[in-house]
């Protein structure tokens, strides 16, 4: 049996190691201290027993100069990328992940519509720049005094085709399963699937559910598709948006402005969740 690989925290100069956040497959997730900016981040390291797998050292790559070259209220931010060793430098966020909100308690209506309202900004922005994210989920979302940052742009593409099956699972896109046919779209699914999750505490599809894509096998569900609990006291125009978001054919998906518009009404200043742009002050 061999020994189990144990994370090294060599951490590239200038950054001091605090703790160890994540240890996965590719990456080791860091809590640490930049010296050079005289304060905390979270440092993605590339595990040094895949620093050889070029199509992985191109990813972890990828994620840095996205994140550290597109700039966004609701993305979050990157300090630096690193070559070698394959390193990606991200702000500390502060508040905690959507997923562990709705674990406590489903977000109110309100709530939900200014979360998908910021979602949708963000993920608008991306794709302005012809990037899909290709992972949005709760817990990919952090949420801190009304303010909710996208993080994780490690699975990141262009439109068009991709690896299959790439994704997470229970909020695979049908279309990321085959790998093609990747579009704003499939965004679009992970919003829905999002602010569902949001408001039910439920996954629409099952935290299980996945998409089947290997060759020998027709695309199916398990389990198979459901209207999910919770929604039918919601307007019908929410309702019904959130429903087509999670339509099978992408092309019958809303776009991010649809689903803006039916959740802009129902936005309140109150909410626990509030967009960061300001208003502009009227001309004089």
């Amino acid at each position: 049996m061999s020994r189990q690989r144990r994370p090294t925290g060599d951490l590239p100069p200038g950054y001091r190691p605090i703790a160890l956040l994540a240890d996965g497959r590719r990456l080791e997730t860091w809590d640490a201290w930049d010296e050079t900016r005289g304060t905390r981040c979270v440092v993605k390291l590339l595990r040094a027993d895949r620093r050889d797998d070029p199509r992985v050292r191109q990813a972890v790559l990828l994620e840095g100069h996205l994140a550290t070259t597109l700039a966004h209220p609701h993305l979050v931010r990157g300090y630096d990328v690193l070559d070698e060793p394959p390193t990606v430098v991200l702000e500390t966020l502060r508040g905690a992940t959507l997923a562990a909100l709705v674990d406590e308690e489903p977000l109110g209506l309100a709530d939900v519509a200014e979360l998908g309202c910021q979602l949708a900004s963000v993920l608008g922005y991306l794709h302005r720049h012809d990037w899909l994210h290709l992972d949005l989920k709760p817990d990919n979302v952090v949420v801190d005094h009304g303010l909710a940052v996208l993080i994780d742009l490690s699975l990141a593409g262009r439109p068009g085709s991709g690896r299959p099956g790439a994704g997470t699972r229970g909020y695979l896109a049908p279309e990321q399963a085959r790998g093609r046919g990747l579009s704003p779209a499939t965004d679009v699914w992970g919003l829905g699937m999002t602010l569902v999750e949001a408001l039910t505490r439920t996954a629409p599809f099952g935290d299980e559910a996945t998409w089947d894509s290997r060759r020998r096998w027709p695309l199916v569900h398990r389990p198979a598709p459901g209207a999910p609990a919770g929604l039918d006291e919601l307007p019908e125009s929410v309702r019904d948006v959130l429903g087509a978001c999670l339509s099978l054919d992408p092309a019958a998906r809303p776009m991010l402005g649809q689903v803006r518009t039916a959740l802009e009404p129902l936005r309140s200043p109150a909410s626990a969740v509030h967009d960061v742009v300001a208003p502009l002050p009227p001309r004089r």
